[in-house]
């Protein structure tokens, strides 16, 4: 919980202080905090009200406190440590490299920025998607624009009505709208599995933003993509903002935010590795190949970059710059040195998926949960394409243990008899034609001068 939410902090003359009908009330055992990173003003949301939680340490010296944070730099971290006075304590830090995660910059202009956005919303099609856009305007109107090109989206921002924000959430997720469009009020404390794309449509103020938007991406460890469709009036918009800045510290902060993000997009390096030593990490690899750097650009880029390109450029020089992607592909196709298989999966069955979603959607409604609660996405594609007949073969499904067996096994076995059935037959067919065939097949292989007249006719001989 926020500190503002957890205790009502009251300034005295000199300093803060904890109400104590509040937490001096309550038995606490630690306190746990979340989103440490605002802690600190280097962070990149730093909030004022969370640098009182200095005060527990002088209220509470007993209690162990734990902070945690997804987005800290080096300093933020250390800056975290001085505020809390922590003793002496533990650290934790795990590897700010999501492998799953392809990044993607794209410089864009006014003219192709939404052509772009609707080619990548009908490549994610049935998929869970975030869309990130700057303001609650253009949150609006991106919403309007996809719904007039039959693509459902719903809108998420800071001054809609508390119920219908709510109310949209709920239904983005349990799969109900698979795509929403929102500020960057979106997103705390959502967890998501199964969200295969997030994509920004303007350039954001930091890499620490980024990281920790585009990471709500592919939480369940399955391949997705984080785009980012910048214009170079983006970098002028938020120069802008810096300059309304009052505060040189603040100020100076800002503008070395702006400079790291601006780098990020413009740099020719690897995206992996430029968000990992922005953290901190040092990396024992120099390509990642899977970022647009790197080689691996999605299709539906590669291809709307081919039809904006003027005949004229159609040349042996387009060739060349095509050669990467074939290469890339090749790559793909075996695991990398750090073990990351990108190959793409057998497809399952399309209908059985569809099929198993929607019982998903109304299992998730009949037990008010979210959808991935049920089943997550990985666990429904597992599901079709070893589609188990007993319970023992159920159990190697991914993301189905005694318990959700014991659940859903019998709606799920229900749901595949009928699919069961009909391969069944169609393997029957397949056999019963092959045997048909056989003595037409011996027959062709026997040159024409050794064919008989009966043979010509079509009557097999005896052989």
């Amino acid at each position: 919980m926020a500190p503002t939410g957890c205790c009502t902090f009251r300034r005295s003359a000199s300093r803060a202080t904890i109400p104590s009908r509040g937490c001096a009330a309550c038995p606490l055992a630690f306190f746990a905090i979340d989103e440490a990173h605002c802690i600190s003003e280097w962070g990149h949301e730093f909030r004022p009200e969370y640098r009182q939680l200095s005060a527990l340490r002088q209220h509470f010296p007993d209690k162990p406190i734990a902070a945690f944070t997804a987005s800290a730099t080096k300093r933020v971290r250390h800056d975290i440590l001085e505020q809390l006075q922590l003793r002496d304590p533990h650290k934790y830090i795990a590897s700010f490299h999501r492998a799953n995660l392809r990044y993607v910059t794209h410089q864009c202009d006014k003219k192709n920025h939404r052509k772009l956005l609707l080619a990548a919303m009908r490549a994610y099609a049935g998929e869970s998607v975030i869309v990130y856009a700057p303001t609650i305007a253009l949150v609006e109107e991106t919403v309007d624009y996809l719904a007039e090109r039959r693509i459902a989206a719903i809108p998420y921002h800071g001054q809609m009505e508390n119920r219908l924000r709510r109310r949209n959430q709920e239904r983005w997720m349990n799969d109900e709208v698979r795509v929403l469009v929102g500020t960057i009020a979106f997103g705390l404390g959502i967890n998501k599995p199964a969200v295969r794309a997030v994509i920004h449509t303007s350039m954001p103020k930091s890499i620490e933003q980024y990281y920790q938007e585009a990471g709500r991406a592919g939480r369940d460890g399955l391949p997705s993509d984080c785009v980012l469709l910048w214009q170079p009036k983006d970098a002028g918009l938020l120069a802008y903002f810096i300059d309304q800045l009052n505060d040189p510290a603040e100020k100076q902060r800002a503008w070395q935010r702006y400079h790291s993000i601006r780098q990020f997009v413009e740099s020719a390096r690897c995206r992996h590795l430029q968000i990992c030593a922005h953290f901190g990490q040092t990396p024992k690899w120099q390509r990642c190949e899977m970022c647009d750097v790197c080689g691996n650009a999605p299709e539906w880029l590669s291809a709307s970059d081919q039809e904006a390109a003027p005949v004229k450029r159609r040349e042996p020089k387009k060739v060349e710059t095509m050669e990467p992607a074939v290469k890339t592909a090749a790559r793909r196709a075996e695991p990398d040195s750090r073990g990351v298989d990108s190959r793409r999966v057998d497809s399952p069955d399309l209908a059985l998926l569809d099929f198993f979603k929607q019982w998903r959607r109304a299992a998730a409604n009949k037990a008010q949960v979210p959808a991935y609660v049920v089943l997550s996405d990985a666990a429904l594609v597992d599901l079709c394409r070893k589609q188990p007949s007993n319970l023992r073969e159920l159990l190697t499904v991914t993301g189905i243990g005694e318990r959700k067996a014991e659940l859903y096994g019998r709606d799920i076995f229900a749901a595949l008899k009928p699919s069961r059935t009909a391969r069944v037959r169609r393997s029957a067919k397949r056999r019963k034609l092959r045997r048909r065939k056989k003595p037409f097949a011996c027959w062709a292989r026997v040159r024409p001068s050794q064919r008989s007249p009966s043979c010509a006719d079509g009557v097999s001989q005896p052989w």
